[in-house]
């Protein structure tokens, strides 16, 4: 039998195996090799068959505050259907799983988790954070002295050994308030959204202008997705800050081009409201729509329907701040004096660094890229899209159209009393037709449990 498939082997055949190897005669340097081997596998399946008991050890309930870059992920929200890349809570949950600070990664009620806001495929975040109940090195009695947090598991240092490079804990509540919730307690959500105004072509002033018109509290639901399955029918959300400037500190400025950064900040938002509103103020800095064109979709009343439109992409989106009452501490790094605390700032600063090195030389690649195309297509004689409207999404390629239709000209969405109703239908028709009475369609069952956590 091979060494490697010793681990396959139980313990009572392990011993019988160095019980034959030992009556073996031969080369005793071999035996006693090959029977040391063999010995050192079952102190290992020993261990590794030995069953961590999570009860044993006192737990507590803190926050984490983590940043993520999105692109390379399926969204924040573990999924309860496999996805076509990882999701940034699924990585999390697995760190905290294998590093025996909760006792299952499916049950999130019996550790008590909450995220503070959603973010879709491809949207980044700079201060995510989630709350839940973890193993402790303390009793409740110590855990209550803030003069024993230096004693305590070394919670982010943990996590960032096992997490991808892009996604890094940096900050942990070890004392959060009574009652609080991840999402329910926070008490404002910052995001920011980045987008380039090629050859000055875009209309910032119209762009700010519109977004001000926001600030307050509105009824979005024509600048939101709007899903049956969660049965909404308040759309109000309260805007706190809506402001759009220039990126000074960016790289390069080529020619024309400059960068600049869509600021809102609200109590809480919809599902895809920040990139249907910029979807719309990308239509105003370009022209295609008046500045009064968010006032208009604001007042319900003159339009109850959403409009067809596109909304703008998610990659240069980020939730950058999830702001919390002064009650909730926040603890770095930096605020631990243990040894290992050095050396795990130092590594968080090199990991920053190395993926900020990596994406400024791609993007001096890129952009070398960018300058060799458009110098061979300048010796093209026609343009074949002389005739047609350019509209830009955030995502650099943009939609090219023959003809542009004003929103207000446009088909509309079904209503979301439609949308809910049609929604419940189906869900009754799925659970009339089961022998049982219980809904058939189990994939939209577990979608619509997993949408509604």
């Amino acid at each position: 039998m091979p060494k490697a498939e010793y681990k396959f082997w139980t313990k009572k055949d392990l011993i019988e195996r160095i019980n034959e190897l030992e009556a073996l005669t031969g080369s005793g340097i071999e035996e006693s090799k090959v029977a040391s081997e063999a010995t050192a596998t079952i102190r290992n399946k020993g261990r590794e068959g030995k069953e961590f008991n999570f009860k044993a050890h006192p737990t507590r309930f803190i926050a984490l505050r983590f940043a993520y870059l999105g692109w390379n992920y399926n969204g924040l929200n573990v999924q309860a259907m496999t996805t076509p890349l990882p999701t940034v809570e699924g990585l999390i949950l697995k760190a905290l799983l294998t590093c025996k600070l909760i006792e299952s990664e499916t049950d999130l009620e019996a550790c008590q988790f909450s995220r503070c806001g959603r973010t879709d495929k491809g949207v980044s975040a700079l201060a995510q954070v989630i709350s839940l109940r973890v193993r402790s090195r303390l009793t409740p009695d110590e855990q209550k002295e803030e003069v024993n947090d230096e004693r305590e598991l070394s919670y982010i240092t943990m996590l960032n050994n096992l997490l991808p490079l892009d996604i890094r804990m940096y900050q942990v509540c070890l004392h959060p308030p009574d009652n609080f919730d991840a999402r329910f307690s926070c008490v404002a959500r910052h995001y920011k959204y980045f987008f380039v105004g090629r050859n000055r072509k875009l209309d910032v002033d119209s762009m700010r202008a519109a977004a001000k018109t926001m600030l307050g509290e509105h009824d979005f639901r024509n600048f939101c997705k709007i899903d049956g399955s969660k049965q909404i029918t308040n759309f109000n959300r309260c805007i706190l800050h809506a402001d759009i400037s220039r990126v000074d500190h960016q790289v390069r400025v080529d020619g024309e081009d400059e960068v600049y950064v869509f600021d809102l900040k609200g109590t809480a938002f919809l599902w895809h409201q920040v990139r249907c509103i910029m979807g719309v103020l990308l239509l105003v800095g370009q022209g295609l729509e008046k500045s009064d064109i968010v006032e208009k979709l604001l007042d319900v009343r003159q339009c109850p329907r959403k409009p067809i439109y596109d909304m703008a992409s998610e990659t240069p989106l980020v939730l950058y701040n999830c702001e919390f009452g002064a009650d909730v501490k926040w603890k770095g790094l930096s605020d631990f004096q243990s040894s290992a605390s050095g050396t795990a700032i130092s590594s968080a600063r090199g990991v920053a660094n190395a993926l900020w090195y990596d994406g400024l030389v791609k993007n001096e690649m890129q952009f070398a890229m960018r300058q060799v195309i458009e110098s061979a297509a300048a010796e093209s004689r026609s343009d074949p899209n002389a005739s047609r409207t350019k509209v830009q999404l955030g995502d650099g390629m943009g939609r090219w159209l023959s003809e542009y239709v004003p929103l207000q000209k446009r088909p509309v969405m079904d209503s979301f009393e439609i949308l809910n109703e049609r929604w419940l239908q189906r869900k009754t028709k799925a659970a009339d037709a089961s022998p049982n009475g219980c809904e058939t369609n189990v994939e939209e069952a577990i979608r619509v449990a997993a949408q509604q956590a």
